[in-house]
């Protein structure tokens, strides 16, 4: 039994001391392999980069227009010797080119450009969503790897040492130093052990999936989580900051800019447009053989719907609705990131208290877990007294690794919210 609590003791000492190796793999790294793996930030930019070219084009339409057209083909007129021109064969030709610049549009270009713009800071706000979501999920991610890992090593252990305790206490009851009773409590508690072991190996591998769906490269070491981020010191200021910058938030905001666009655009309709416009052609052989005609042209060209059959007006009217719509999800987002920012300082409140609990559970577990040891050294309490503080000492070291991936996890989530993670 000496020889057995030595093992025990080298084990833990081992298992103390161990720490990442050098080359283990930083958070900052693993939350750049996720955002340059991630589908919903690349579609996000995607659909950023779109409606930037929306917003480009709506733009260019103040600009002026040039286009050229033009046919040419071969045949043969016959007139009947109409003014005495006998039947010959003709090769058409038509030469048009038309530039036009709007010089007034009743307001319906500037509110193109406009809703073009509050679309491209939607998707710009989009984008930024989608990157703060893939970081927090980087995090996330990465903390419950090393907590799955940490306690898959530690019933590990604890299995290879109830392996030893079982076989020990086999070889005892077949001398009679202990009764069956003694015999079948190592083995529960060796299988309990076992099924915590299973349960933290199932834990590990699903996190390790998880990583590689997130990242697109397989889990290696893990360096331990790195300082907690600063939050705001008051939950007032959380809110203001994430009235403030939440891309969410700020999408909706936007949505009601473009919805207000749309309704000036759709009122814009029932006004004329006026534009400048030039014109060349030249055409040959139209009608007769040997005929030719240039010409130029140059002036303003007007366009007003005086009377629409209540097309015009049951645009507006549902272009009024969205913007009612548009206003009320910006309520309904401001309401929605009020909830979630005083449930994530909660979260980060709760799991800074429940870390400090754990690494006094930790303290107490471990110095009784030494105390047993000692204890039974000199035959004062059985083995399995230690085993069971070892258990203890095994579930107080999980509890604060939870807890301290908890903590980091909501510090990440509470300044993704106030739109305050770095870039």
């Amino acid at each position: 039994m000496r020889r057995l609590h030595s093992t025990l003791l080298s084990l833990s000492c081992v298992l103390a001391v161990t720490s990442a190796p050098a080359s283990a793999q930083e958070l900052a790294v693993v939350i750049a392999d996720a955002l340059a793996h991630a589908p919903l930030l690349e579609a996000a930019q995607a659909g950023e980069a779109a409606a930037r070219a929306r917003f480009d084009r709506a733009k260019a339409e103040r600009n002026p227009l040039l286009r050229v057209e033009g046919s040419v083909g071969t045949g043969r007129i016959d007139n009947g010797r109409f003014f005495g021109i006998a039947p010959a064969s003709v090769t058409p030709l038509t030469v048009q080119a038309t530039t036009e610049m709007p010089l007034y549009t009743g307001g319906r270009l500037s509110a193109a450009i406009a809703q073009a713009g509050s679309g491209a800071e939607m998707a710009r706000f989009g984008t930024e969503q989608a990157r703060l979501q893939t970081i927090v999920q980087a995090v996330s991610g990465y903390a419950e790897l090393l907590t799955a890992r940490k306690l898959e090593a530690r019933f590990g252990q604890l299995v290879n040492e109830l392996a030893e305790v079982e076989r020990q206490a086999g070889l005892r009851f077949k001398v009679g130093d202990i009764a069956r009773s003694d015999l079948a409590q190592a083995q529960a508690r060796k299988a309990e052990a076992m099924a915590g072991l299973a349960q933290a190996q199932g834990r590990r591998q699903s996190a390790e999936a998880a990583f590689l769906r997130l990242t697109g490269k397989p889990a290696e070491e893990l360096a331990p989580l790195p300082p907690i981020l600063l939050t705001p010191p008051t939950i007032d200021e959380a809110l203001d900051r994430a009235r403030q910058s939440n891309p969410a938030l700020r999408q909706a905001r936007a949505a009601t800019e473009a919805a207000k666009a749309a309704e000036r655009g759709a009122r814009a309709e029932a006004r004329p447009t006026v534009g400048a416009f030039a014109e060349a052609a030249h055409v040959r052989d139209q009608f007769f053989s040997g005929y030719k005609a240039d010409s130029v042209a140059v002036g303003l060209r007007g366009r007003w719907t005086l009377f629409s059959g209540g097309r015009i007006a049951a645009r507006t009217r549902e272009a009024s609705a969205d913007l009612d719509a548009a206003q009320a999800m910006v309520r309904q987002a401001d309401h929605m990131l009020e909830g979630l920012v005083i449930d994530a300082w909660q979260s980060v409140i709760t799991a800074r208290r429940m870390v400090d609990a754990s690494r006094l559970r930790l303290a107490a577990a471990s110095e009784a877990l030494r105390d047993t040891q000692l204890e039974a050294k000199v035959g004062a309490k059985p083995m399995l007294a230690v085993l069971d503080a070892e258990r203890e000492a095994i579930e107080a070291e999980a509890a604060l690794a939870e807890s301290e991936g908890r903590q980091t996890v909501a510090a990440w989530q509470l300044n993704a919210l106030t739109g305050s993670l770095p870039n």
